[in-house]
């Protein structure tokens, strides 16, 4: 029996227990099949992802590999800002001060990551993406409002716009309301919307409105994601990322050349958390989109890789 290292860190987090917990994994063999680690995974974390760690040698530093309890993930932000945290002092990278960068592979691509470092400690993990697709589909507002479980007034008098985002291998519907009170009220049908996201090849669905609970951010966000068996994930910070750009495309935020926005998560599920969001801009053409954020390790040990499961 094979035993592997294994953390459990709480992402877009300050404090222990709050944010989006992330369960990392060093050390399993590349070769496992994927249906073994869908089982792994939904043995450590059958509410969020799993996030397996590999070492490269040529084009990247690492590879990332995110599991749901019923299928792989093509990203997770909260699942890449879990596994710089958790390898910080396993000796598997060098860290530069103050900044260290790294390339990752991971089922989208490449991307760069910047870790803020300080007394060799990380301090902040900042993912770039590829430029956002805002894609044209003719949305049914009564429907979504029926999958968010929420009078359709609540959308339909809103004064911003329905939205598509598809950013890193997710696309995610953009749905705004009046404040957090009608977020906290949300009641999803999580089988209505994962047929409704399917039908369009959506990953999910995420809610947002402009009043803040937290005065220094910019905006209150719940994400949902049955499609990819997450039925809310207490902070998403690729769909922080993909709010962010629908925010700068529809022009809804003061656009400068770096706009920053602080989106607030996870209080309907008693774990908050913010994501910090840069979208770049050359003339009104968004170039590039980062996020960002702090986490907590609550849990180090390891866990046994069978042989074979039951």
């Amino acid at each position: 029996m094979q035993w592997v290292k294994t953390k459990r860190v709480d992402t877009f987090a300050k404090k222990p227990y709050c944010g989006n917990p992330a369960w990392v994994v060093i050390g399993v063999d590349p070769s496992e099949s994927e249906a073994k680690l869908i089982k792994f995974a939904s043995e450590l974390n059958p509410i969020s992802d799993t996030v397996f760690v590999y070492m490269e040698k040529e084009a990247a530093e690492l590879s990332l590999r995110f599991f749901s309890h019923s299928e792989e993930i093509n990203f997770s932000g909260h699942g890449t800002i879990a596994a710089y945290l958790a390898i910080e002092n396993e000796g598997l990278l060098k860290f530069t001060e103050p900044i260290t960068l790294i390339r990752q592979k991971t089922r989208t691509g490449m991307q760069h990551i910047e870790l803020r470092v300080r007394d060799r400690k990380i301090e902040r993990v900042t993912v770039s993406l590829s430029v956002p697709q805002f894609l044209s589909i003719a949305l049914d507002s009564k429907q979504i409002a029926r999958c968010l479980g929420i009078p359709p007034v609540d959308i339909i008098e809103s004064k911003y716009p329905l939205g598509v985002v598809a950013l890193s291998g997710c696309t995610d519907i953009i749905v705004p309301v009046a404040d957090c009170t009608a977020i906290a009220a949300v009641k999803p049908n999580f089988q209505l919307m994962k047929n409704y996201c399917d039908r369009y090849h959506i990953t999910g669905i995420a809610t947002f409105c402009m009043a803040t609970i937290e005065k220094e951010y910019n905006a209150h966000m719940r994400h949902f994601a049955p499609s990819v068996g997450i039925n809310e994930d207490p902070v998403s910070g690729l769909a922080s990322a993909s709010l962010g750009c629908y925010f700068v495309h529809n022009q809804i935020v003061d656009i400068e050349e770096m706009t920053r926005i602080v989106i607030e998560q996870g209080y309907s599920m008693g774990r908050p958390g913010c994501v910090y969001v840069h979208v770049h801009t050359h003339k009104s053409q968004i170039m590039k989109v980062t996020f960002g954020g702090q986490g907590v390790i609550t849990f180090e040990g390891r866990t046994a890789v069978p042989d074979a499961f039951c």
